[in-house]
This record gives structure tokens, C-alpha cells and sequence, in this order.
């Protein structure tokens, strides 16, 4: 038996009040990463990794797409994304869906640098098992603090 196609879905937020929401309340996810947006960016996107009608995974990640928005930024680099929050949803987890969602990202976006920024241990063992590349703060004190990741 084959797994279903993974396929990503790009979500837009919806203003409501006085923030911006994107994603549906979902049990299924429990960083706090998927609730409100105080004004969301033009470079940010979300996306809702899909396997059979279910959401399997969430994402969210900034683009910096190129030259000229990077004249606008400064030192950002030419052709990036940044991967702020990815998170599989609890009964979809180890089966390899984390792995998948990179691959569809990389796919649908391919720009010459990958990272992705990340604040606890847990996530921390999906990235040196993916094999990207860990970089800490060289202050101790600093450590506890997010690590960035590079894709190898």
C-alpha cells in the first residue's frame, strides 16, 4: 500500500478584529507558533501540508526572493528562506513527513540557501537528523536562546 501524495497548500491570514489569523485551531498541533499575527509581512507565507484531505504538517517561512528587495533590506542574502516554524501535526509524526515537507519546499522554492531558525530541543534533533547544518551562539549564555540551521 502507497502513502498518499503530500502536497502543499499555501494559506492566506484573515483579518478578524484587530489581528490576523491563519490557520484553523487544531488540537492536532501544540506550539504556540499557529495563533494570531499582529500585522503579518508581505514576505512571510504559511503553508498546510496536505496528505488525503488531512493536514499533516504547518509551516511558516519568510522568502527573500531577490536583488531588488534585498537592495531594500541590505545584507539579507540573495535568493533565501527562512523556515520560522514548521511543526507535523501529533498522529502523523515519524513517518517521515517532516522529511517530505522540506522536499516540497525545496522543490517549489529553489533558491540557493535554505535555513531554518529553532527554539527548542525537540526540534532541534528533526534538524541534525535531516543532517542541516547547527549553528550556536559561541556565548554560553546565549545557547538557550534560538539555533539557526543551514541546509547542508
Amino acid at each position: 500500500m502507497h502513502a498518499a501524495p503530500t502536497t502543499l497548500v499555501e494559506v492566506l491570514p484573515r483579518k478578524k478584529r484587530t489581528y490576523w489569523y491563519t490557520f484553523e485551531p487544531s488540537g492536532h498541533f501544540v506550539k504556540p507558533w499557529w495563533g494570531r499575527e499582529s500585522s503579518p509581512s508581505d514576505l512571510a507565507h504559511w503553508l498546510s501540508v496536505q496528505q488525503d484531505g488531512a493536514e499533516v504538517a504547518r509551516c511558516k517561512l519568510v522568502l527573500y526572493p531577490g536583488p531588488e528587495l534585498n537592495s531594500f533590506l541590505g545584507d539579507m542574502p540573495e535568493g533565501q528562506l527562512d523556515i520560522l516554524a514548521l511543526e507535523v501535526a501529533v498522529p502523523a509524526r515519524g513517518r517521515g513527513i517532516g522529511r517530505e515537507t522540506l522536499r516540497l519546499i525545496r522543490a517549489q522554492y529553489p533558491l540557493p540557501r535554505l535555513t531554518a531558525l529553532n527554539d527548542d530541543e525537540h526540534s532541534r534533533g528533526f534538524w541534525d537528523r535531516v543532517g542541516w547544518i547547527r549553528h550556536e551562539s559561541p556565548h554560553p549564555l546565549m545557547r538557550s536562546e534560538r539555533v539557526t540551521y543551514t541546509e547542508t
